[in-house]
């Protein structure tokens, strides 16, 4: 199993990175559970089989091009025989931005992209049909989607300029500081994110904030108990209940466990 990030050839509020993945027939049957990124994303995949995800108490074939929505819990994948994944990791806003439309309809949904907008399946469907693979596929796509003509207003600055915030802080941050430094309703800020995201505000910071958390403890030294204070857990507790929240599983599953492919795909 080979899984990598592949990043923009230049910074963009549209794509955050790339990744790409190779499974292999040694490395099937392959069973793991992914945590959200607070991301939304657009997925290739290649292979004999489809490959099914589990969110909540839906089941998704994924095969060809997939937009996978925001979600706010862990979901399942198995894959049963060898298969290639290209992935598009957008900006939160970036897809509402794309497809001007409610973003929250693709929460917790993984569906094919001719099945959403037409027009941008038949833009990404021949870069992939010329099984184009790595920087190069990126670059094309990239190059692709910058020239995309998009939706934007000053709800998605708003949106934008709080996700800046958020980011700065690394989701040490509540929804009453946001309002704080941006003189609107809870309420309007609500439904921006909601409508443009996929998240609320809370779940949005939650999950950032977790994400955070991880990435670091897969990418340094640092004690998982620093970590904790770091990110302003109230104790240990706190994070088993967010932990077991964002990932189905009991802390001591997860650090007591080697698991490459979710550690991997946390380093980033």
């Amino acid at each position: 199993m080979n899984f990598r990030y592949i990043e923009c050839s230049k910074p963009n509020q549209l794509i955050q990175n790339f990744f790409e993945l190779n499974v292999e027939q040694s490395s099937t049957p392959l069973s793991s559970r992914i945590i959200p990124t607070a991301q939304s994303h657009i997925l290739f995949f290649k292979s004999q089989l489809p490959l099914q995800t589990g969110v909540n108490d839906k089941i998704f074939k994924n095969k060809g091009i997939v937009v996978f929505g925001q979600s706010y819990k862990s979901y399942t994948l198995l894959a049963q025989k060898p298969y290639y994944n290209f992935g598009i990791n957008f900006h939160p806003t970036a897809l509402y931005k794309i497809l001007k439309t409610d973003i929250s309809k693709f929460t917790d949904q993984h569906i094919n992209l001719s099945e959403v907008d037409q027009k941008l399946y038949q833009l990404l469907d021949p870069i992939f049909k010329q099984e184009f693979s790595g920087e190069e596929l990126a670059n094309k796509i990239e190059k692709k989607l910058l020239k995309l003509e998009l939706y934007e207003s000053k709800n998605t600055k708003l949106v934008d300029d709080a996700i800046h915030v958020i980011y700065k802080k690394e989701g040490r941050i509540n929804v009453e500081e946001i309002l704080k430094i941006f003189p609107i309703s809870q309420k309007h800020l609500e439904t921006q994110f909601k409508k443009t995201i996929g998240l609320t505000p809370l779940k949005f910071i939650k999950l950032f904030k977790f994400v955070s958390l991880m990435r670091k403890y897969e990418t340094t030294n640092t004690p998982i108990s620093q970590l904790i204070d770091y990110y302003a857990y109230y104790d240990f507790s706190h994070f088993t209940k967010d932990f077991k929240l964002f990932m189905n599983l009991k802390p001591s599953d997860y650090f007591n466990t080697k698991t490459p492919f979710l550690s991997n795909y946390l380093k980033k």
